[in-house]
C-alpha cells in the first residue's frame, strides 16, 4: 500500500529529469563565470530576447483583448464565424506564418504581383518578428479573455448603465480590469512559446537565446557553451514567471465578480456593426487569410513538381505525435489519480517541479535530455538512449506535461468526493474502479488534453531538431530545411499538410463533445 504513495512522485521526478540534469551538470561541470555576462554575444541575446518578449506581449494583449471583447460582448455580421476563425491561427506554427509573409512581401512577391508593381517590404527584422509572433500567438489571450469577458455578471452591466458610461470608458474602467488575470495568463503562454521559438527568429536573423543554444551546440560543437546560454535563459524565464506571479496575486480578487446571471451580448447595428466587422475581418485577414492564401498559392505553383516523399514525413509526424500525446496523457492521468487518492508532501513538491517544463523553451529541455542520455550511455559504455525516439518522446513529456496535467486536474476537480467514497465501499478492486469508474468520467478531459498535446507537439521544432534520430525527419523539420535553403514555394505543400492536421485538432477542441464537458 505504501508503494502507491510513491507512484506520483516517481512520475513527477522522471518528467523533471532533463531540467534537474541540466542544473546539476551546470553546477558541477560548467565553466560559467560572471565575466561571461559581459560577453557581447550574450548581451545581444539578452537585448534581442527582451525586445522580442516585450513587443510580443504588447501585440498579443492588444489583438487578443480586442478580438475577445468583440466576440464576447457583441453580436454583429459574421460574429459567429469570426469567433471560430480567431482561434485557427493556433494551428499555424509561427515560423510558417513568418515564411508566408516573407514570400508575400518580397521583391516580385505575391503582393507585387497583385498590385502589378515592383515593391518590396523588408520584414526580416525585429519589428517583423514581433508582428509575426503577435498574429500567430494572440489566440492564447483571445481564448482566455473571451471566457472572462463573457462571464461578467449582469449586475456589473446594470451598474455601468446607472453610471451612464460610454462603451469605451466602460471597457477601460470596468471590463478590462476584470479580465486582467485571463489576459496575463494568455500572454504568458504566448511569451513562453516565443522564447521557445527557433525557426522564426533564425530565419529573421534575430539572435535570441534559442539561436545562441543552437549556435553553440551545432555551430561550435560546444556543449558547455550551450549549457551556459541555456541557464541564462532559464533565469530569464523564471524572472518573467516571478513578475507574472506578482501580477496574478495582485488581481486575484477578480474571480469573485464572476457570478450570477451572465451579461447578454449587445446587438450592433449601422456604423458600429460595420466597425466591428471591419476590425474582425482585418485581424483574420492578417492572421489567417493571408498565410493560408500564400500557402495555397505556393502549392499551386509547385503542383507539377510536388515531392510526394513528404507523406513519409507526415507519417513520422503523425505516429510520433499520437504516440507521444497518448503516453503523456496516460502518465498525467496516473499521476493525478494517485495524488488524489494517495497525497503526500513529496507528491505535491514533485508535482510542482514536473509542470515547470512548459515554461522552459524546447531548446533548453533538449539540452537537458542530451545531458541525461549522455550520462546513461557513458555509464553503460555504449550508445543506447542518444539519438533515439524514446529520448525525443521524453523531451516532449518534460516540455508539455503541464498541458496535459491541467486538463486532467480540471476533470478530476469536477468529480464529487462522494464518488470516491462509493468506490471504496462497493468496489473490491482498485484497478477495476480505475478503469470502470474514473476513466469513463474523465473521457472528455482526456480527449481535450490529448488534442492540445497533439497541437503543441506538431509545432515543436527546437527539441525535435536537437534530438531526432539520424535519418528521421518530421514535417516541421522538413519545412525548416526547405526554408533554410531559400526554397520558399516548396514550403507550401508540407505546410498545408501540417496545418490541416493541427487545424483538425483545433476544430475538434471546439466541438460540443469536448468543449461542452470540459
Amino acid at each position: 500500500m505504501r508503494l502507491k504513495y510513491f507512484i506520483a512522485p516517481f512520475i513527477g521526478l522522471s518528467i523533471a529529469l532533463p531540467i534537474l540534469a541540466l542544473i546539476v551538470y551546470f553546477i558541477f561541470k560548467s565553466d560559467f563565470s560572471f565575466g561571461l555576462l559581459n560577453n557581447k554575444e550574450l548581451l545581444d541575446y539578452l537585448k534581442n530576447t527582451s525586445l522580442l518578449t516585450i513587443g510580443t506581449f504588447i501585440a498579443v494583449v492588444f489583438l487578443g483583448t480586442l478580438s475577445a471583447f468583440l466576440n464576447a460582448r457583441f453580436e454583429y455580421t459574421g460574429s459567429k464565424f469570426f469567433g471560430f476563425a480567431f482561434i485557427l491561427p493556433l494551428a499555424y506554427p509561427a515560423y510558417i506564418i513568418g515564411y508566408t509573409y516573407v514570400g508575400f512581401f518580397e521583391y516580385r512577391g505575391i503582393l507585387a504581383e497583385l498590385l502589378n508593381m515592383n515593391i518590396k517590404l523588408d520584414i526580416l527584422n525585429m519589428y517583423g518578428a514581433i508582428f509575426i509572433f503577435g498574429i500567430s500567438m494572440y489566440a492564447y489571450v483571445y481564448i482566455l479573455a473571451r471566457v472572462s469577458f463573457a462571464s461578467v455578471s449582469s449586475t456589473v452591466a446594470e451598474l455601468i448603465s446607472l453610471q451612464k458610461m460610454s462603451s469605451i470608458k466602460a471597457f477601460f474602467i470596468v471590463y478590462l480590469p476584470l479580465a486582467y488575470p485571463a489576459i496575463f495568463a494568455g500572454s504568458i503562454l504566448a511569451i513562453m512559446e516565443t522564447l521557445s521559438d527557433y525557426g522564426t527568429v533564425l530565419y529573421f536573423g534575430i539572435d535570441t537565446f534559442s539561436v545562441g543554444i543552437f549556435k553553440n551546440w551545432f555551430g561550435y560543437g560546444d556543449l558547455l557553451g550551450a549549457i551556459n546560454v541555456a541557464m541564462v535563459l532559464l533565469v530569464f524565464v523564471f524572472g518573467i514567471l516571478a513578475v507574472e506571479s506578482k501580477i496574478r496575486t495582485k488581481y486575484r480578487f477578480v474571480s469573485s465578480t464572476h457570478s450570477g446571471k451572465k451579461i447578454e451580448k449587445v446587438k450592433l447595428k449601422g456604423i458600429q456593426n460595420f466597425y466591428a466587422f471591419g476590425v474582425s475581418f482585418l485581424i483574420c485577414t492578417v492572421a489567417l487569410f493571408i498565410p493560408s492564401g500564400v500557402l495555397i498559392y505556393w502549392f499551386i505553383l509547385d503542383m507539377d513538381t510536388l515531392d510526394f516523399e513528404i507523406f513519409g514525413f507526415l507519417y513520422n509526424t503523425l505516429s510520433l505525435n499520437i504516440q507521444s500525446s497518448a503516453i503523456i496523457i496516460a502518465l498525467s492521468f496516473v499521476a493525478v489519480y494517485f495524488i488524489r487518492f494517495y497525497p503526500s508532501k513529496l507528491s505535491q513538491i514533485t508535482h510542482k517541479i514536473s509542470i515547470l517544463g512548459y515554461s522552459i523553451p524546447g531548446a533548453v529541455i533538449g539540452i537537458g535530455v542530451l545531458i541525461f542520455s549522455n550520462i546513461i550511455d557513458n555509464s553503460l559504455g555504449h550508445v543506447l538512449l542518444g539519438g533515439s525516439i524514446a529520448m525525443l518522446v521524453f523531451a516532449y513529456a518534460s516540455r508539455y506535461f503541464a498541458v496535459s496535467i491541467g486538463s486532467i486536474e480540471n476533470g478530476f476537480s469536477k468529480i464529487d468526493k462522494s464518488i470516491d467514497d462509493a468506490g471504496k465501499v462497493f468496489s473490491k478492486s482498485e484497478i477495476k474502479n480505475f478503469f470502470m469508474v474514473y476513466l469513463p468520467l474523465m473521457k472528455p478531459y482526456i480527449i481535450s488534453g490529448f488534442l492540445i498535446l497533439y497541437i503543441d507537439i506538431a509545432k515543436e521544432l527546437p527539441a525535435t531538431l536537437l534530438l531526432r534520430p539520424f535519418n528521421f525527419d518530421t514535417i516541421a523539420v522538413r519545412i525548416y530545411e526547405l526554408a533554410s535553403n531559400e526554397m520558399l514555394y516548396k514550403v507550401g505543400f508540407p505546410s498545408l499538410l501540417l496545418v490541416i492536421t493541427t487545424a483538425v485538432a483545433v476544430v475538434l477542441l471546439n466541438t460540443k463533445i469536448v468543449r461542452g464537458k470540459r
